[in-house]
């Protein structure tokens, strides 16, 4: 941890110490903020879960004590079937914006640059995050929003539009109707840099070479981590967000370069801080010296879900692994199913995946990809036109299902 890092941990810890939902989390725990004297006392402090902390966000304002009175903007993202608030205050805004602006300029973006934005505005927060950074950074924002790709091949064109923000399948789509001037593109929304191939279908769906840029948030912390033009895999801002990789099941910390769930703590936000917060997502850390400056690294970005985790002859698999592996293989549709099962006292992996044309062809490719990305052999994998609704998981050896 950069000493810089560590003191302004210790300073948002002093201002967390005024939110009663972290006071009374730490003294439960027995632990002040003054007891945080080095690095290693950090892990001491306890996680927060998203249940707990989705619990008091959910709460009307006046009761919620991570609403802050200086809150200027209330966004919301979707949980399940409600929404949860995004609160920010005028401070908080500030400096998301010229951490993204960094991130922007690391990209290739100038403020000569014409960007247009096609991810949704209105109660969420992934448009107006975008464009509040491309205006703090002063380049020129097209506010387009979602859905209507013939207006989007229009405006683009006729305005030349030279940088493209969209989830990477509109992208896809949008390259298919003709666009000669975009050069760099920013994707999200949906698993990128994690997929196999992905970023060169991508720039084969162009036409041609271009910058692609990859991003990592969730709406109760933007930014997180961001790739630049020099294709080093997406960097950590840690200058906004303090992070780390734990093991799941003991909630140690991993050194760099294991795979384990990531966790967020924010270096200086007012409304709705993070403390130690399990996201529940999987992914590696490295640490990598990159000519844009930025070293910690997510090199294949997330990479799975924590929470259904199982051990596999003695190997801790998680099963959301699966989809993401299966979006490398356009032949697959991503529809599977995993079944275990015990013969002879040894576990046995049966993998389901629905598939077209030339499926049946790359299932030893996918049966290698498997074992080289999770360590687990699958036994069979049968490939079938279309799988049956059901759990995504069948595990006779603990009789359950998921």
């Amino acid at each position: 941890m950069k000493s810089e890092t560590f003191e302004a941990l210790r300073q948002q810890l002093d201002r967390l110490g005024g939110i009663s939902f972290y006071r009374q989390k730490l003294e439960k725990a027995g632990i002040s903020a003054g007891d945080i004297q080095e690095p290693a006392d950090f892990s001491r402090i306890p996680f927060t879960t998203s249940a707990e902390y989705f619990t008091e966000l959910r709460k009307p304002p006046q009761e919620c004590s991570l609403f802050s009175p200086q809150v200027t903007r209330i966004n919301f993202s979707p949980s399940g079937k409600e929404l949860y608030p995004v609160y920010q205050t005028a401070n908080d805004l500030e400096r998301m914006h010229r951490v993204s602006a960094t991130s922007l300029k690391a990209a290739g973006v100038t403020p000569d640059d014409v960007c247009v934005i096609t991810f949704g505005y209105h109660l969420f927060i992934a448009g107006l995050f975008y464009q509040g950074q491309l205006e703090y950074y002063g380049a020129k924002a097209i506010p387009l929003g979602p859905g209507d790709s013939e207006t989007a091949l229009k405006i683009i064109n006729d305005y030349r539009s030279t940088v493209l923000i969209s989830n990477p399948t509109f992208a896809m789509k949008l390259a298919s109707g003709g666009i000669d001037s975009v050069r760099i593109l920013f994707v999200g929304g949906e698993p990128f840099t994690s997929v196999e191939g992905y970023p060169e279908r991508t720039k084969a769906a162009f036409g041609r070479d271009l910058t692609i840029i990859d991003s990592y948030s969730m709406a109760a912390c933007m930014p997180i981590a961001r790739s630049c033009r020099h294709e080093n895999g997406l960097h950590l801002m840690d200058d906004f967000v303090h992070a780390e990789v734990i093991d799941p099941d003991t909630g140690e910390n991993l050194p760099p370069g294991e795979k384990g769930e990531l966790v967020l703590t924010h270096l200086h936000k007012e409304a709705a801080p993070l403390l130690r917060y399990r996201t529940g997502d999987l992914t590696v850390m490295e640490q990598r010296s990159c000519d844009c400056g930025r070293d910690l690294t997510l090199p294949q970005s997330i990479i799975g879900r924590t929470d259904e985790m199982l051990k596999i002859k003695g190997v801790k698999f998680w099963p959301s692994q699966i989809a993401t592996i299966l979006r490398s293989f356009p032949q697959f549709s991503g529809a599977y199913c995993l079944k275990l099962k015990q013969v002879k006292g040894v576990d046995h992996i049966e993998l389901l995946v629905a598939g077209g044309a030339g499926a049946e062809d790359q299932a030893e490719a996918l049966a290698d990809k498997v074992k080289r990305d999770t360590l687990v052999k699958v036994n069979e994998i049968k490939v079938v036109e279309e799988l049956e609704e059901g759990p995504l998981v069948q595990d006779e050896r603990e009789g359950r299902s998921f």
